[in-house]
């Protein structure tokens, strides 16, 4: 993925060094500077009511400032979205590959996805409203990412199924409904209340992530259940 982004930047002759007039370092911070201001405008007005101009407003740059940087809006979300979802995806890996029970790892991947979320709130609301409404390439490769992070997780489970710690309901349903109360943080955390700290609602995520995947198995499940 890494080498797929650094491509994408080679052909994209906005972010040549050579036809940078500030140079690599000015260069670098140039558009960190804009994916900064376009993430801020995106969550307070919304993807669609913003525009690239109004970026260069927001920075006091002039409009050809930024298109030096990015061609379109949309480059900037992709921008953001993947920084995003890379983020989740590396700093989950060390704990995907750890030799450690399934109950530990998943729960540790749980309490890392609520604190990227919680840490970036507003990207991770940007991307769950915009993403699956773009139809291109570069989204359906984002999409892809996030859908190999899931399937990740979905072996976790596979594991603890197969060792008898987990239920057996479909990995990848079980997974989805986890991530999806995660994801679901972003539409009510706010980092001034007091009472609720993001680690406490990392660990609360994690306990009922744990205590669905672990259920009572002398139960009946559901009946024609397919494992996906």
């Amino acid at each position: 993925m890494d080498a797929r982004r650094e491509s994408d930047r080679r052909s994209n002759p906005a972010d040549a060094v050579a036809s940078d007039p500030g140079g690599a370092n000015g260069g670098a911070g140039r558009r960190e500077q804009i994916l900064l201001a376009a993430q801020k405008l995106f969550a307070e007005r919304g993807f669609r009511e913003t525009n690239l101009n109004d970026v260069a407003t927001q920075l006091g740059f002039r409009r050809q400032a930024v298109y030096h940087y990015f061609r379109s809006k949309d480059e900037i979300l992709y921008e953001l979205i993947d920084r995003a979802g890379q983020a989740i995806a590396t700093s989950a890996q060390p704990m995907l590959d750890a030799d450690i029970a399934p109950a530990e790892k998943l729960a540790e991947v749980v309490r890392n996805h609520v604190r990227q979320l919680l840490n970036n709130v507003d990207i991770f609301r940007i991307q769950f409203s915009e993403l699956f409404k773009l139809n291109t390439d570069r989204a359906d490769e984002l999409r892809r990412d996030m859908s190999n992070y899931v399937h990740s997780i979905a072996n976790v489970i596979k594991e603890g199924q197969e060792d008898g710690t987990f239920v057996d309901v479909p990995p990848t349903t079980q997974v989805l409904l986890i991530l999806g109360m995660c994801n679901g943080t972003t539409e009510w955390y706010a980092g001034t209340r007091p009472r609720l700290s993001i680690e406490d609602i990392a660990e609360y995520a994690a306990r009922l992530a744990l205590s669905g995947v672990t259920g009572d198995r002398t139960r009946p499940g559901p009946k024609a259940v397919r494992r996906r």
